[in-house]
């Protein structure tokens, strides 16, 4: 009887051991299921801000060489901050648009001019515009213009950018220089969908969640300038930046920029 009773609890304990597993293994799957993206088929803005995720293709992708900056020039940043491309570390960032918008941090610099190209993947320049810099420091946008002597970027394609702040006209040697690439991709319908049902601050977290780098910061720039003393825009922004490293210019204004003719 007492052989008995002992198996009995033995079995009794090896049975409340598995039991405890298996319910641990279903707590950790629930956990690690991912949270909905809506409620009610709205996307909400989430409480953390946009933070941007940037896809693996492109995180594993080789960055674009970058052209080497002088330490001294003719036109040496006046700031602590230098000349920077609000992109990702590795200058790869993705667009839905077919004609997007690219920002650039532009120290105070004794420069006047800057120039703009854009080449397509066999290093053919698409695009070229000067831009007027005289007294000129901030965030700044050069969009790329929607008109029949510009070809539309292409859906699974790249783009070469070069930002270039011209010190001195006649010795190029001195030049500022930010390199990069655009890519331009297709939404799937759910994430449009999404969009659809979004207002601009819900748009930001959803193209910064989903690696649309270019329209996630388009969108928040345009937000900001219709609203600028909002501050749940103005923390949106330092979220947004602080997710690529670049917190540091978020206090920055926001300033438009003159093409030259």
């Amino acid at each position: 009887m007492q052989t008995f009773t002992k198996f009995i609890l033995n079995l009794t304990f090896v049975g409340s051991i598995v039991l405890i597993a298996i319910l641990n293994a279903s707590q950790l799957a629930v956990v690690g299921q991912p949270t909905p993206n809506n409620v009610d088929g709205k996307p909400p803005t989430q409480s953390g801000g946009p933070r941007f995720v940037q896809p693996r293709e492109d995180i594993d992708e080789r960055p674009p060489t970058q052209p080497g900056r002088p330490v001294r020039g003719g036109c040496a940043s006046i700031s602590q901050l230098s000349l920077t491309a609000l992109v990702p570390k590795n200058k790869i960032g993705r667009t839905v648009s077919d004609y997007p918008t690219l920002f650039f941090y532009l120290p105070q610099t004794e420069a006047e001019l800057a120039e703009f190209i854009l080449e397509d993947q066999s290093g053919n320049q698409i695009y070229k515009q000067d831009l007027k810099i005289s007294n000129l420091s901030g965030v700044i946008g050069v969009s790329i213009p929607a008109n029949k002597n510009v070809p539309p970027l292409e859906v699974g394609k790249s783009y070469r950018w070069n930002f270039t702040v011209i010190c001195d006209s006649q010795d190029r040697s001195a030049d500022l220089i930010e390199s990069g690439t655009v890519r331009r991709v297709e939404l799937s319908a759910d994430i449009r969908s999404q969009l659809d049902a979004a207002d601009p601050r819900q748009k930001t977290v959803i193209y910064a969640e989903n690696g649309i780098w270019q329209d996630a910061l388009s969108t928040l720039v345009a937000a900001r300038r219709a609203n600028p003393n909002d501050a749940e825009l103005v923390a949106d922004w330092k979220i947004l930046l602080d997710s690529v490293q670049w917190g540091e210019i978020a206090a920055e204004p926001i300033v438009p920029i003159e093409a030259q003719p």
